[in-house]
């Protein structure tokens, strides 16, 4: 999904077309229930709840240390 966003920086362009975004939708909810299979049902349900915050919250700060303004 942070691929798709016209702000993002780790591509020269964002991702273009449909189907990544549909892509990206579908490996978010397939990833819910392989962590809810690994884990007991709700252990996984937070396990990848807070994943999911790390990842959002961490991919355009780390865009910066590749770029090297950090």
């Amino acid at each position: 999904m942070y691929l798709r966003s016209p702000n993002q920086r780790w591509l020269a362009r964002p991702l273009a077309g449909i189907g990544w975004r549909a892509l990206s939708w579908a490996l978010l909810l397939l990833s819910w229930p392989a962590w809810m299979v690994t884990l007991d049902a709700k252990a996984g349900f937070f396990a990848a709840l807070t994943v999911l915050m790390l990842l959002l919250g961490t991919l355009p700060l780390l865009s910066l240390l590749k770029e090297g303004r950090a």
